[in-house]
């Protein structure tokens, strides 16, 4: 199947630039890459060097370096074999930063920077919009990622739910290519039996596709978000497949619990379904 994918450039350039390069070389998918247009609204959200820029009004600042971040993707998709769409920002074809969501409909994921590290992310920062209103997955990448794209090993949290389930459904384009999956359930004492039994049909059909899949049960009663990045470093997984949750009708409501502890506190790719 062909793909496409969509690369947001705004936090960490060069982070997301190196890692979705390298993703889509693995896939051997199309990238369209665009640095959103900001206007008065971004002033709550971005850098703290992004809000001075707008508070100074430095324009042309801030345009030469969105067409410097989305050149220097081109030169590396180039060099990487990658066919790569290019929009530059301010002429037409890029979108602006509050309707990326709506943009990204068309495309099989979009690839995006993490939220501001150790900060609540918001429903109005890009991944939140992503997630919350494109209908599509997001892939949030960490601030901190410094390697290739790495399909030696998966983790995929499941927890019985339909956001669950999509985001399962969503990534099979990646773990068809995984060395080894492993489907996660963090379960308490009030945990049903048909969640687990859930999770081992997952896997089993994974197998069944000739992909290396097991089923782990985390017994834990703590957060399931800090039970799952605490057992991620344990094994090493070099991407998480979740459910992600946001409310697309309330602007200003909050990411629910897991997301958002998933988000701030991230240091791996996150491939996110809402």
């Amino acid at each position: 199947m062909f793909k496409n994918l969509l690369v947001v450039l705004e936090e960490t350039p060069e982070v997301v630039t190196a890692y979705a390069v390298s993703l889509a070389k693995r896939l051997e998918a199309r990238v369209t890459v665009i640095r959103p247009r900001r206007d008065a609204a971004g002033l709550s959200d971005g850098s703290i060097e992004s809000r001075l820029e707008m508070a100074r009004g430095d324009y042309e600042t801030r345009k030469a370096r969105a067409k410097e971040a989305v050149e220097a993707f081109g030169d590396k998709a180039k060099e990487a074999g990658v066919e790569a769409e290019l929009l530059f920002p301010d002429e037409g074809a890029d979108p602006r930063r509050d309707s990326v969501a709506q943009f990204a409909r068309v495309f099989d994921f979009a690839i995006v920077g993490q939220p501001e590290p150790g900060r609540p992310p918001h429903l109005d920062e890009i991944a939140g919009q992503l997630l919350s209103e494109s209908g599509r997955p997001a892939l949030v990448v960490p601030a901190i990622q410094r390697s290739a794209a790495d399909f030696s090993s998966i983790a995929v949290a499941w927890d019985g739910s339909a956001a669950a389930a999509r985001a399962f459904g969503d990534a099979m384009m990646i773990l068809e290519r995984a060395a080894k999956v492993e489907i996660v359930s963090v379960s308490g004492l009030n945990t049903p039996k048909s969640v687990l039994q859930g999770g081992e049909r997952i896997a089993a059909r994974l197998s069944r596709g000739g992909v290396n899949a097991v089923f782990r049960r985390l017994p834990s009663e703590e957060d399931a978000a800090n039970a799952l990045l605490s057992y991620i470093a344990d094994t090493g997984a070099e991407m998480l497949v979740a459910g992600g949750y946001g409310h697309s009708r309330l602007r200003e409501a909050l990411f629910g619990g897991v997301t958002r502890t998933l988000l701030s506190s991230q240091t791996l790719p996150l491939f996110l379904s809402h």
